[in-house]
């Protein structure tokens, strides 16, 4: 049975991951920030045997040093990394305060950094390991007055590549996956700022976010995500390594 652990697991994409990697039958170890009650929740949802679930800021060491040690204290080992922890922030440049600035980049780049080095001389003990990055279509691209998030997400694409030259001759593979507009609280609060900004309603807002972005006027789903996050957890992907596999309705292609 593989061992997974997911950052920013308790809400969005992280928390679709982790319901799809329990009903294949994995280990789950989600880490994230999230109210008492949440937590509650979640331990009541998932199985005490097959689930580990942290309450943790990984903007710590401390705290991914944590999340590793005890994943493999109570499954004995890691197989899977999933990097989905994020944070994103709009404001033009000279109004991007330093600090939130530092967050972003410290939550969507240092932490995954700091939890790949943690996990993989795991992996290269059992000789076996997936990396994977949940990126985004702006780790390709960039939007405007979204500096701390495409800057991050470059980092992570490049991030991404140079673990899988690391580890290429290993049975480890490292990926990120780019994701477009995914029906998430993250985007949800996008559109209601675009809709309290603009004085439309939230309906407009949403259909007006995928006309400028996705080709398809589609969101992208979260199982789409998770999907592909599995796929390449299989024999059938140990080839795939050092891809940034974007999933985005056709917005790249225009």
């Amino acid at each position: 049975m593989r061992t997974v652990i997911i950052t920013g697991g308790t809400s969005g994409i992280g928390l679709n991951l982790a319901n799809f990697f329990y009903k294949k039958k994995f280990n789950i170890a989600i880490v994230g920030l999230a109210k008492k009650n949440e937590i509650k929740n979640l331990k009541k949802k998932f199985n005490i045997g097959k689930s580990l679930i942290l309450n943790l800021d990984l903007i710590k060491n401390s705290n991914i040093k944590k999340t590793v040690k005890y994943t493999h204290k109570k499954f004995g080992k890691v197989d899977i990394l999933i990097n989905c922890a994020g944070l994103q922030h709009v404001a033009p440049i000279c109004k991007f305060s330093d600090k939130i600035w530092d967050y972003i980049i410290n939550l969507n780049l240092s932490t995954p950094f700091k939890m790949i080095k943690e996990v993989l001389p795991i992996m290269r003990k059992n000789k076996w390991g997936r990396i994977i990055n949940i990126s985004s279509v702006h780790g390709t691209i960039a939007s405007q007055f979204k500096a701390g998030y495409v800057s991050s997400k470059h980092g992570l694409v490049g991030l991404t590549k140079v673990v899988a030259l690391e580890t290429a001759r290993e049975n480890i593979t490292c990926n990120a996956i780019g994701p477009g507009f995914v029906d998430t609280e993250l985007v949800q609060k996008q559109i209601k700022d675009i809709s309290k900004k603009k004085g439309i309603s939230l309906k407009k807002s949403s259909d007006d976010l995928l006309r400028e972005k996705h080709p398809s006027m589609n969101f992208i789903k979260k199982d789409d995500v998770s999907s592909l996050a599995y796929y390449l957890t299989t024999n059938e992907a140990d080839q795939i390594t050092g891809s940034n596999i974007i999933i985005d309705g056709g917005w790249t292609a225009q």
